[in-house]
């Protein structure tokens, strides 16, 4: 009898969901369908909330992200200090998203930012 892997965890980026939320003409179905595809295994920072809000304000996010699978997680103190520290991605915001996927050992992000083509981190989008 063979055990069965964990599904890996998987991160997604601000934009995407922005994409879905907004049913962008450009990306919205695409966006859909990699949620639906990893739906179980996504998670993103507490961050992300915020910025959607700004972005779109939606004042529900935390049910609408929960209802379609994407597991929030904190933003501690620890991930910001690390997220000063890092070189790349050149933006705070990415860096925040980068130093979060390390803290969870998460290697794979769903993003259309070529700001997260880096050694060691998959991205998909």
């Amino acid at each position: 009898m063979s055990r069965r892997k964990p599904l890996e965890k998987t991160y997604i980026d601000v934009n995407v969901l922005y994409y879905y939320l907004t049913a962008s003409e450009d990306y919205g179905e695409k966006s859909k369908d990699y949620i639906s595809s990893y739906s179980g295994r996504l998670v993103t920072s507490a961050l992300t909330v915020w910025l959607l809000h700004v972005l779109t304000k939606l004042e529900n996010l935390t049910s609408i992200l929960e209802e379609i699978g994407i597991r929030l997680v904190p933003l501690t103190a620890e991930i910001l200090f690390e997220a000063e520290r890092l070189k790349k991605p050149k933006d705070l915001e990415d860096r925040i998203h980068l130093s979060t996927m390390n803290y969870l050992g998460i290697k794979r992000i769903i993003s259309n930012d070529h700001d997260f083509d880096l050694p060691g981190v998959e991205r998909v989008f």
